[in-house]
């Protein structure tokens, strides 16, 4: 696990003079165990960080440079079946001189090409250079599980592994705030791939990759789609022996390392049944790490507690409080680089912190939700409005309205006109309505963005439509969030359930197999499976939570009152400051609950402020 940064100078533009060494040391705590920078020819500079897990030897050193100097790798990530693929370019004439997956992930481009991202399980992101060619590759994992940013202009293109390195190059200089990718933010707590707040700023795709080369000509590819449908073949016992098999599987390719290998455990489904798998495919000791609130809604600590004692395996807890809270959001702002929204960031960076201390890996148990319907309060409604949406607007109306006086439910999705606006609905921060008078210029969705444009009616295709776009989107948001916080404390996190392996099971099930509409229950193969391992086992939901909406009423309240309310505008997104106060005043009465909507623009402000960042 690493950190990367680079450029491609065009021939025929003036090259840029960026400050190498600030760059690298931004990503300091990403690889705090050697460093190197490559600058190997007029057009190309490649700098690396390294957090050293296999082969901890010099051997390993990058930027990484063969076949006398022509091609260049910086390589973030894992690949978890280097050793095959070795053994594939070893009958092939390649001889090694490390033992490490990077020189894999090397004679592996420099062989097949861009067919080889294909063959790697693991997660990365890479550079690639050929200075034969003069053409730089850069490359994401099939799920997005590693960073990597770029910004593309007329004197060339800089990547990095953090947002934050691309505004440190001379290239970001004097560029606008980008509305339709703020308005995004305002919406949805994050901003999706394939977009950056900063214009001409962007994040890679998952499973994508592009080539530049000196002339400016840029050719892209992907080499991992999820489908958005698939026949289901995996059913029944077939379906749950077939899930059981591939997570087994893939945990033990996870456990390879020279290092020991601790995990993340929660007090719900996933990270305990990939603990329970550590167990049994490893003699050594395990040691589990979380994070308690002492606040009975958000606290898992008893939970996942009592799994550990099931499993037998050590574990640590550590507890959050109000006042660590405050302390916090400056680590916040710093490891996430851009805006983000999420506040499960805070205890994310604690539990990595807690982690970081005995550990330089652990494995998490994200990914599970995503791949086997787990949000039955998003994947079911969805298939349920399959049959409601057919019902006239008129009769919705009146559904809707009896449902907020009878059970104060506001359900926002009968009132929409397709089943992409409902899943939209779901994850947007506040009320499309209520956003709008708070920022009266909130820019419109960008039109190309066509993520929610469907409404098929069909159960079995809504169920797959919009499980792709969980793990497509919201995962990946998921995923920047852990790796910000993990590697903020150096610390590299795997993810098991994420396995090209698992996905491609996961891919072939029925959701009726793993989804309980009416009970509202998800997941239901990873509770079967865990129930075989273990014989303590909650049915709620649990991850790590913060209790943001009771920080926001105490420690953070006057930060909100000074940075938000007392501002006439987010980063040129002009502020309605009656509506603003209006909300907050009802969120911090307890008449309402905004903190998934307040946090965000706390955090955006914030952002803001560090960066020196204003409209254009």
């Amino acid at each position: 696990m690493c950190g990367i940064a680079g450029e491609l100078r065009f021939q025929t533009k003036q090259a840029a003079c960026a400050d190498w060494d600030k760059i690298s040391s931004m990503m300091s705590r990403r690889g705090p165990d050697d460093s190197g920078f490559w600058a190997g020819d007029e057009y190309c500079t490649l700098v690396f960080r390294r957090l050293a897990i296999i082969d901890l030897s010099p051997r390993g050193h990058q930027p990484m440079t063969v076949g006398n100097g022509r091609y260049t790798l910086v390589f973030n990530g894992e690949v978890y079946n280097f050793m095959a693929l070795r053994r594939q370019l070893e009958s092939r004439g390649v001889t090694f001189r490390s033992a490490s997956d990077s020189e894999v992930v090397l004679y592996a481009l420099i062989e097949w090409g861009t067919e080889a991202l294909a063959k790697f399980n693991g997660m990365f992101a890479l550079g690639f250079y050929d200075s034969a060619e003069k053409k730089l590759l850069l490359a994401r994992d099939h799920a997005g599980m590693k960073p990597l940013y770029y910004l593309m202009c007329e004197n060339g293109i800089v990547f990095a592994s953090q947002y934050d390195q691309i505004l440190a190059h001379p290239w970001s200089l004097h560029l606008e705030v980008f509305g339709e990718a703020l308005g995004l933010y305002l919406r949805l707590g994050y901003i999706p791939h394939p977009l950056g707040v900063i214009r001409n700023t962007h994040m890679l795709e998952p499973g994508a990759w592009m080539e530049i080369s000196v002339d400016g000509h840029c050719k892209r590819g992907s080499f991992f789609v999820f489908p958005q449908y698939v026949e289901p073949s995996l059913r029944g016992a077939e379906a749950l022996e077939a899930i059981d098999g591939a997570i087994t599987a893939a945990v033990k390719r996870h456990l390879i390392s020279d290092v020991p290998v601790g995990a993340f455990l929660s007090g719900g489904i996933d990270s305990p049944l990939v603990v329970a798998k550590m167990r049994s495919v490893s003699s050594n000791n395990i040691q589990t790490f979380t994070i308690g609130t002492g606040q009975k809604e958000t606290d898992e600590s008893l939970d996942a507690q009592a799994y550990a004692n099931a499993i037998g395996v050590e574990h640590k807890v550590e507890y959050v409080s109000p006042d660590q809270a405050l302390s916090m959001v400056t680590d916040v702002i710093d490891a996430c680089g851009e805006p983000f929204g999420d506040y499960s960031v805070f205890p994310t960076l604690m539990v990595s912190k807690l982690a970081s201390r005995d550990h330089k890996v652990v494995l998490s148990g994200d990914g599970g939700d995503e791949l086997f319907w787990g949000y039955p309060s998003r994947f079911g409604r969805l298939i349920q409005l399959t049959e409601d949406l057919k019902s006239p607007l008129w009769l919705r109306r009146l559904q809707w309205a009896m449902k907020r006086v009878l059970s104060r439910v506001n359900d926002r999705c009968l009132l929409m006109d397709s089943l992409g606006n409902g899943h939209r609905a779901m994850h947007t921060r506040f009320p499309e309505a209520l956003l709008k008078k708070i920022f009266p210029s909130l820019p419109a969705w960008p039109s190309e963005s066509n993520v929610y444009a469907y409404d098929d009616r069909d159960p079995d295709r809504i169920a797959q439509l919009s499980r792709w776009h969980e793990l497509v989107y919201h995962l990946t948001m998921v995923l920047m969030k852990v790796d910000r916080a993990s590697m903020y404390n150096s610390l590299e996190v795997r993810v098991p359930l994420l396995d090209r392996e698992v996905i491609e099971v996961a891919s072939k099930v029925d959701w009726r197999d793993c989804l309980h509409v009416a009970q509202k229950l998800g997941k239901l193969p990873l509770r079967h499976i865990l129930a075989r391992n273990v014989k303590y086992q909650t049915h709620k939901k649990r991850g790590f939570e913060a209790p943001m909406a009771a920080w926001l009423r105490t420690s953070l309240k006057e930060m909100f009152e000074e940075y938000v309310l007392r501002q006439t505008d987010i980063l040129g997104a002009e502020i309605n400051r009656g509506a603003m106060r209006r909300v907050f005043e009802g969120h911090i009465s307890g008449r309402c609950d905004y903190a998934r909507g307040l946090w965000p623009l706390l955090s955006l402000a914030l952002w803001a402020k560090k960066y020196s960042m204003s409209s254009g």
